[in-house]
């Protein structure tokens, strides 16, 4: 069965983002019927609370730091939803930092069924699913780009992307790697993905910070004793922050990068503005 994206509710999911004023208002202008789910804490939490919004059986939504491109209200989608009542469907988001397209911050198509049924995040009853949606079952990825992700609105906001990120992508299928392990275990992509959050990002604004705040998350990873389920409690971001925020770096990074590489063998440079710009215009992915 085929169905017009403009079936489905559209919900805008906003925490504390200093972008998110501006991307609802271009969210509405092309999606007029949507709604907004606002500074509900948790992950898993606030994804129940868009389902319990939604009045359609499947809804999207739409993350604060994303600027919807207008190409995505014309596709259609292929589904039975009787066969397959608990899905959800994620596309990728160009990342306004260091180019990656992937499921981070992405539009996702959800079944209530799916949303109400998961157990993720804050509400995680498997270790694997304590920082990330995407090892539930029945949650696919499509690899077509229809959103742009802007998490460099401030420092704090790429910092706090950058660590998450540096968290998620060091784990095996949701599960810790030592640090000795991960040049080995680590899936290709997430390790290439791990390593360009980690280095790319100079040319553009705070993008030092979402790659300083890789890098920390990387060292954290590589000490068997860190509790990385932090990652999904913003309270303890706001905690962290006012020891980081006048780090100086350039060199916390070049220090980082040192310490990760003794530990894991493998490289990550810091790159230079210009190394950094001419790299994402090489690599950037526009499907």
């Amino acid at each position: 069965m085929k169905f017009s994206i403009t079936e489905f509710d559209v919900i805008f999911l906003s925490y504390d983002e200093q972008n998110a004023e501006r991307h609802w208002s271009d969210l509405i202008e092309k999606a007029p019927w949507a709604k907004r789910v606002h500074g509900v804490k948790g992950f898993d939490t606030a994804h129940r609370a868009c389902a319990e919004l939604s009045e359609t059986d499947w809804f999207i939504t739409v993350d604060a730091d994303n600027i919807v491109r207008q190409e995505f209200f014309d596709i259609e989608v292929s589904f039975d939803p009787e066969t397959h009542p608990r899905r959800c469907f994620s596309w990728n988001g160009l990342n306004g930092i260091n180019g990656l397209a992937y499921g981070n911050g992405g539009l996702k198509l959800w079944s209530k069924a799916f949303v109400m049924d998961m157990h993720t995040h804050e509400n995680a009853n498997d270790p694997r699913k304590a920082v990330d949606f995407c090892w539930e079952a029945d949650y696919q990825q499509v690899y077509r780009t229809y959103s742009d992700v802007w998490n460099n609105c401030t420092p704090y906001q790429a910092f706090r992307v950058g660590f998450r990120e540096g968290v998620k992508l060091s784990l095996n299928r949701g599960c810790r790697v030592t640090a000795e392990m991960m040049k080995l275990m680590l899936h290709e992509q997430n390790l290439r993905n791990l390593r360009i959050w980690s280095c790319v990002g100079a040319h553009i604004e705070n993008g030092l910070w979402a790659m300083f705040g890789a890098r920390s998350a990387w060292r954290n990873m590589c000490d068997p004793t860190w509790d990385h389920t932090v990652v999904r409690d913003y309270d303890w971001f706001q905690d962290v922050w006012p020891s980081v925020a006048d780090t100086d770096l350039v060199p916390a990074c070049e220090q980082l990068g040192q310490e990760i590489t003794q530990m894991t063998k493998i490289g990550i440079p810091v790159l230079t503005e210009e190394t950094s710009a001419f790299f994402r215009a090489m690599t950037e992915r526009h499907e």
